[in-house]
């Protein structure tokens, strides 16, 4: 067990460094334009729950996915699916958990980017983002990157918005790769 809690530490501790807040990445394109984009540091309790679920975690080479009449419907039936199934709790620790009984936004997150994953969408277009809402509270969503937009999927909503119609402020959002997160 103290094995297992120290490889654990470790691995948080080598993922805060490579993602720190003050890190920039640069892209050199070939407009010669420098484009800097601010990484943010991966939530700890999303590294956690990565090292129980590492099949959920593997980056993915495919960052988009069609936006097709079948694609549209999947992610409603999956998003209506999940905030069905999930009674919501406020939790006192943050603890990132996959189809639970009761969660909050980050197991409705999870547990839905899970079951696109399942149903063939690449989990390279599927991103967790943490926003906070117009009320400042903090709060997790799944965004769907597609070639027509980024979608979300939340708990707060029936229906699936454009990324854009939210009125959510996003603070962080992981990437193709999840355990990159930008600003």
């Amino acid at each position: 067990m103290l094995k297992k809690a120290i490889i654990a530490l470790a691995t948080i501790a080598a993922l805060g460094v490579s993602s720190m807040p003050s890190a920039y990445a640069i892209n050199m394109g070939q407009s010669r334009n420098f484009k800097v984009s601010r990484q943010a540091t991966v939530p700890v309790a999303f590294s956690l729950y990565c090292l129980k679920h590492i099949e959920e975690c593997r980056p993915s080479a495919q960052s988009q996915v069609a936006y097709t009449s079948k694609v549209r419907g999947l992610l409603a039936s999956v998003n209506r699916s999940v905030n069905r199934s999930i009674r919501p709790v406020r939790e006192s620790n943050d603890v990132w958990t996959l189809n639970p009984r009761q969660g909050d936004c980050d197991d409705y997150a999870v547990t839905k980017r899970s079951r696109l994953i399942r149903a063939g969408i690449p989990s390279g277009a599927l991103r967790i983002a943490v926003v906070r809402t117009r009320s400042g509270e903090g709060h997790a969503v799944l965004l769907v990157k597609t070639n027509a937009g980024e979608f979300a999927l939340d708990n707060l909503r029936q229906t699936i918005v454009k990324r854009s119609q939210t009125g959510y402020r996003y603070v962080s959002v992981a990437s193709a790769n999840p355990m990159r997160w930008t600003r």
